[in-house]
């Protein structure tokens, strides 16, 4: 049975033998094992917290190199936020069992290494040794 294959089989399970309507967290698991299947992948962030530096640029690495989007939903009309929250994380948990599936297993942190170095040759480009040259005009100033 194949990994998209076993993770559909495991969640319709679990649904089918509590007899009731899926936790957040089955939602969760079960929408993004929908959208892997369509071949949409998209982590989500909630609630959203304060991004450390180089997030945007982890962001756009995760787009570029793997595909993946990136989403900070807000909390559904009429939703408790403890469930979203739980939702967030099954589909989290789906999506980034797929990219690891696709890209191995050190992809996220290989990433956040990239991201971390790229941001700091933003802040302090002499550190890295790739320092442009200042122009003429930018000394006199």
């Amino acid at each position: 049975m194949g990994g998209r294959n076993l993770i559909v089989w495991a969640v319709a399970t679990t649904v089918l033998t509590a007899g009731c309507s899926p936790s957040g967290y089955d939602k969760g698991i079960n929408e993004a094992t929908e959208a892997v299947a369509a071949g949409v992948l998209k982590l989500k962030e909630y609630p959203p917290l304060p991004s450390p530096p180089g997030h945007s640029e982890y962001v756009k690495l995760l787009q570029q190199r793997c595909g993946v989007g990136y989403e900070v939903p807000n909390l559904p009309p009429g939703l408790a936020e403890a469930d979203f929250i739980q939702e967030v994380r099954g589909w989290n948990e789906v999506i980034e069992a797929e990219v690891k599936r696709k890209h191995g297993a050190g992809i996220f942190e290989e990433l956040n290494e990239e991201a971390r170095k790229r941001w700091e040759e933003q802040v302090n480009p002499n550190a890295s040794g790739n320092a442009k040259p200042i122009a003429a005009a930018d000394r006199a100033a």
